[in-house]
């Protein structure tokens, strides 16, 4: 399932410089066509405040419902 921008997405590989662990749950912010697919997550703690904003590529990710 190609992800979209409003998606709820949940992390499959740790990202240890952003501070955060495989399965933190995201938001998808802005998709990339250029030059690969990748796809820019928010992350954001229990006060909607961010914690992190990255660029992912689809492997590093899942869609959940």
């Amino acid at each position: 399932m190609k992800p979209k921008i409003n998606d709820t997405v949940q992390l499959t590989q740790a990202l240890p410089l952003e501070h955060l662990s495989v399965g933190t749950i995201g938001v998808v912010v802005a998709a990339f066509s250029e030059p690969e697919e990748a796809y820019e997550i928010e992350f954001t703690d229990e006060r909607g405040e961010t914690l992190a904003q990255v660029a992912l590529r689809p492997t590093q990710f899942v869609v959940v419902a």
